[in-house]
């Protein structure tokens, strides 16, 4: 089949948008035919395998319904014996890569996942589909370019994000600043900045990252910082003209100098939670709403949002996709015993359900618990002919806090919260405690030096912020009164000190930053420490 790059010198954007984004047009059952398809493949290449054998053992399956009735769900502590060695002689025959992530105290510590050829070229292929998503405004609108510029603010390999950064590289007629071999070599920091500096000269097309990094730099320019120092690397012609001209139409509007000045991006891609609460701030600094993601290191790249910004979509070729309704998830809360039903995409309504994926195209994961809860919100989008359901990221399952059983609360939920109150903060944990009075939300704030209001007084105003966004929380201080909020200021310093901790000690990536919902005491005791 052409390739991206050749169908772009060809100038066939009709054929690049049918190879990449076609997935758009199927209908439900076109869309459960791919699925229910590879995964009868997926169980042929499983079948010989060392973990195929144990999984599959010695059922009879000839048709998806068959699978999930006799394969049990599972979890990375099922997949420990198989994958932690890195013993390819356990998978299905062909190559494979090893992607990395968090794992679990006193379990294992890390993940290692297998990702195989066909895995690694589809990669390329989903974030191809989110590049031009990012980028268009309508179907079959391809505004990528041959150099584009990508500025990956992600982890490097042997993290997933690593691999979807080279297999790009190789597919797409892309140009990564700064260069994926000299970005492998630093620091998450740096590499970020220096690509930033690169830009300053190449320009920037398109951003693939955490949308709080394009947030803390776009409130730099807003502050007057201007972003970066004016050292001798950027005192370069193409670099001196971007600035001016920036510097010319931020005067010209009365307002300081902003991303969106000095850079005109096509697309924004982001993942993570904090994607819709930097959206409006995203759009004002560069000029551009970001489309979100959802990826994975046991799933890659799963799903993106369309260009019209109703909820993201799934991949069909990546994983068969299984999942649990929310009763059910809460009655195998109650009693770990109990094997949640399933349903499937064609099967599912608006409302919220925890993801069940099995890996396509020669992975190795089957009937996989990663633990996120999702929440479909409409079945298609009549208005651009998208026929399948759309859903947006909720929590982790492990995540939700819950107060007086009345309301449960996401790290989405107190996010938008506390920035929605207005107040001047660096970053935050929160964790459900009990004190004699009950349950409470506990947040515990590192305020900027600038921030005036104490913590009694951002107690006050971001109860009532939240209040007002979730309806649940509002009738239970009705009832259980404010008190139920509970916030406490970090010492200056108290999350800076708490990463270069973490990185003294070795932690990988994952783990540098504290989490945002339920750290555990000795995470909070190490922030209070900090004074």
């Amino acid at each position: 089949m052409t390739s991206y790059k050749e169908l772009l010198k060809q100038g066939r954007q009709d054929l690049i948008w049918k190879k990449y984004c076609g997935y758009l047009d199927l209908s439900l059952q076109e869309f459960m035919g791919i699925q229910n398809r590879l995964l009868m493949e997926q169980i042929d290449l499983l079948k010989e395998s060392k973990l195929g054998k144990h999984f599959l053992q010695d059922h009879h399956i000839s048709t998806p319904h068959d699978f999930r009735r006799l394969v049990p769900l599972t979890t990375y502590e099922d997949y420990v014996p198989f994958l932690m060695e890195r013993d390819e002689s356990n998978l299905p025959r062909g190559k494979y890569y090893w992607a990395r992530t968090s794992g679990r105290s006193g379990k294992y510590p890390c993940k290692w996942v297998p990702y195989s050829q066909r895995i690694y070229d589809k990669l390329a292929d989903v974030v191809i589909s989110a590049m031009i998503q990012a980028s268009c405004k309508e179907r079959g609108d391809v505004r990528m370019e041959s150099g584009d510029v990508v500025l990956l603010a992600t982890a490097p390999r042997p993290y997933t994000s690593g691999y979807i950064s080279y297999a790009t590289h190789e597919y797409a007629d892309v140009h990564f600043v700064p260069p994926l071999e000299e970005a492998e070599m630093m620091e998450y920091g740096e590499r970020v900045e220096k690509g930033f500096r690169q830009a300053m000269h190449t320009g920037l097309d398109i951003f693939f990252g955490l949308a709080l990094i394009l947030g803390k730099m776009g409130e730099r320019f807003a502050s007057g910082a201007g972003g970066m120092k004016l050292t001798k690397d950027l005192l370069k012609p193409r670099t001196i003209v971007r600035l001016l001209g920036g510097f010319l139409k931020a005067r010209l509007q009365h307002r300081p100098l902003l991303p969106k000045d000095i850079w005109k991006l096509k697309g924004i891609m982001t993942g993570g939670m904090d994607t819709d609460i930097y959206r409006e701030k995203l759009e004002y600094y560069w000029g551009k709403k970001p489309l979100e993601g959802y990826a994975c290191t046991e799933g890659g790249m799963v799903a993106m949002q369309t260009w019209h910004l109703k909820g993201m979509v799934f991949f069909p070729e990546c994983n068969f996709y299984e999942f649990i309704p929310y009763a059910e998830v809460l009655k195998n809360k109650t009693n770990s015993t109990y094997q949640p039903k399933t349903v499937t995409l064609d099967q599912v309504k608006p409302g919220i359900y925890e993801v069940v994926f099995t890996n396509l195209l020669g992975g190795a994961l089957l009937r996989y618990r990663i633990g996120d809860l999702i929440n479909f919100t409409i079945m298609s989008d009549d208005e651009i002919s998208v026929n399948l359901p759309h859903f947006d990221f909720y929590s982790r399952t492990d995540d939700l806090i819950d107060i007086g059983t009345m309301v449960k609360l996401t790290e989405g939920d107190i996010w938008m919260a506390i920035e929605k109150s207005g107040l001047a903060y660096v970053d935050w944990t929160a964790k459900k405690e009990i004190e004699k009075e009950g349950s409470l939300l506990h947040i515990y704030i590192e305020p900027q030096p600038q921030e005036q209001k104490n913590a009694e007084q951002a107690r006050l105003t971001v109860c009532q912020t939240l209040a007002a966004l979730n309806e649940e929380f509002s009738n239970t201080i009705k009832i259980l009164g404010n008190q139920i909020l509970k916030i406490s200021y970090l010492p200056q310093g108290a999350f800076d000190e708490y990463i270069q901790g973490q990185r003294e000690a070795g932690a990988d990536l994952a783990h540098l930053k504290p989490p945002h919902m339920q750290p555990k005491d000795t995470v909070l005791t190490k922030l209070k420490g900090s004074a």
